[in-house]
């Protein structure tokens, strides 16, 4: 299958749209055999009836199978109406040949912000489900189920991205592509690519970029996208489809790792303090050569939380470095942090392994960022450590957590996520949004961990820590039931 993949047009009479740019990126069809016509929405600049008009006028020149959705522009103003008559239904299912294309609307009127809604997710949903035989699974949405690097502050995010990303992996989803970010970027996480758009012919773009779409090509081995810019420039990615992995040899094991988070440690009920001994002592039973906490180590950062945490989390057998949540350091908690725990960003050197915090909190605040300069200097620390294996913590999730409201997001996890995988860092570690997950993202692991003692965690799992075995030839992670001790894998992946 050929697919010309373009998104944010911004048709308008107004300077700011690019006539030639959007009409020589719909030339490409005359050029090549193509498949599929996909436009990721935001096709006007603020869906008005001459804007729609226009743009219908522009895109009638498509005659191959097309698939249109809207943006959070085209429901400006009450714009969905004259979108439908211009385009067709807002989402929706269709099949070509031996591939199933299920297309969302993610916009909410007036609003910059996405949201699929329950109807649609289990639309999408049942979908996915009753054709899971099929080839060539592909999901169209306007806005970024991934962040986007080198876009400014993440923003207008999905609020339930961490439940689409779980369910595009679970069901085998091939290609997943979107816009919005006015930026183009792909990734492979497990088996699913995700595809951003950059702008076609809006002049608003970002990172100095110019216009630009995606020519995606996918047979039974591979998908291979081309992001063609305006200027004539060509980037191809290419991912592996998805294929069954077997495991039968890990090699010898080379270390055990144990992240903790939220521990929440206080006189309140917040923390459970029965809970937080039984995690201890299930962990300690585990053996792990070394302890990652990811923040939120006490409820508030006053000096009687901290003399709590101080003595609890003596009980600790292994080795433990820490990285502050916001809570860590309000109130006197800059202070009491450095006192009780050392530096708030550490490392540490395991056998063949480094592991490098990094502080992402900010003071009186649930967000977090890390910022130009930190990251810069974080990633030259990594890029000379002579380890074979990196290790990166900090508190802020850098993907969407599945069961949660996506509001804890890095301001800059975008930037944070494609340094990462360019430097090649093999894990990548977290504690936000109170539940276990763990996938990886091209050749980088990323795994956030639950809350280990608080009453706010969302897993049916209970209070639970993971568990991290690093061998030779695999990486797995497991999550651990703190009052019990039970397991189950979240993931297991070749290194």
């Amino acid at each position: 299958m050929r697919i010309l993949h373009v998104s944010d047009s911004h048709v308008s009479h107004s300077e700011s749209f690019n006539r030639e740019a959007l009409l020589s990126a719909l030339g490409e069809l005359d050029s090549g055999d193509f498949d599929l016509f996909i436009h990721s929405g935001d096709v006007t600049n603020r869906a008005k009836r001459e804007q729609f008009e226009e743009a219908a006028d522009l895109l009638s020149a498509v005659d191959v199978p097309a698939v249109i959705i809207p943006g959070n522009h085209d429901k400006r103003s009450g714009g969905l109406p004259l979108f439908k008559q211009s385009f067709g239904p807002p989402k929706g299912v269709r099949e070509l040949n031996d591939t199933l294309v299920v297309f969302l609307d993610s916009g909410v009127n007036d609003q910059d912000d996405g949201r699929v809604g329950q109807v649609q997710f289990e639309m999408l949903k049942e979908n996915l489900s009753r054709h899971e035989d099929i080839s060539t699974k592909i999901v169209v949405l306007h806005h970024h189920t991934v962040p986007i690097p080198w876009t400014g502050k993440e923003r207008n995010v999905l609020s339930n991205a961490g439940d689409l990303l779980e369910l595009f992996l679970r069901s085998d989803v091939d290609l997943v592509l979107s816009g919005h970010k006015h930026f183009p970027n792909s990734y492979k996480i497990e088996g699913t690519v995700f595809v951003n758009a950059g702008t076609v012919s809006d002049k608003k773009t970002r990172y100095g970029d110019t216009n630009s779409y995606n020519v995606i090509e996918i047979d039974e081995n591979r998908s291979r996208i081309k992001i063609k810019r305006e200027n004539g420039r060509v980037k191809e990615e290419s991912y592996k489809r998805s294929e069954k992995r077997v495991f039968t040899d890990f090699g010898e094991k080379i270390a055990r790792l144990a992240q903790i988070s939220n521990t929440f440690i206080s006189d309140t009920y917040r923390f459970r303090d029965e809970t937080y001994k039984d995690g201890v002592k299930h962990l300690n039973e585990l053996e792990p050569d070394l302890v990652t906490h990811t923040g939120g180590i006490v409820e508030e950062a006053i000096p009687k939380n901290y003399r709590m945490a101080r003595e609890a989390l003596k009980r600790i057998k292994p080795p433990i470095v820490y990285t502050p949540a916001g809570r860590d350091i309000n109130y006197l908690g800059y202070q009491l942090f450095s006192e009780n725990f050392g530096d708030m960003d550490q490392e540490y050197e395991l056998e063949d392994i480094y592991l490098r915090g990094v502080s992402s909190a900010q003071y009186d605040s649930n967000e977090g960022v890390i910022g130009e300069t930190e990251r810069s200097r974080l990633f030259q620390e990594m890029n000379k450590a002579g380890a074979d294996y990196k290790v990166l913590f900090l508190h802020h999730n850098v993907l969407p957590i599945p069961h949660s409201r996506e509001k804890g997001l890095l301001e800059d996890s975008g930037d944070l996520l494609r340094g990462s995988v360019e430097s090649k860092i093999d894990l990548v570690l977290t504690g936000t949004s109170s539940h276990p997950f763990a996938t990886k993202v091209n050749d980088t692991v990323i795994a956030n961990a639950n809350s280990f003692s608080s009453v706010y965690q969302r897993s049916l799992y209970g209070n639970s820590f993971n568990l991290i075995d690093i061998y030779e030839k695999a990486v797995v992670v497991f999550e651990v039931n703190c009052l019990w001790g039970t397991q189950k894998i979240l993931g297991i992946w070749n290194r």
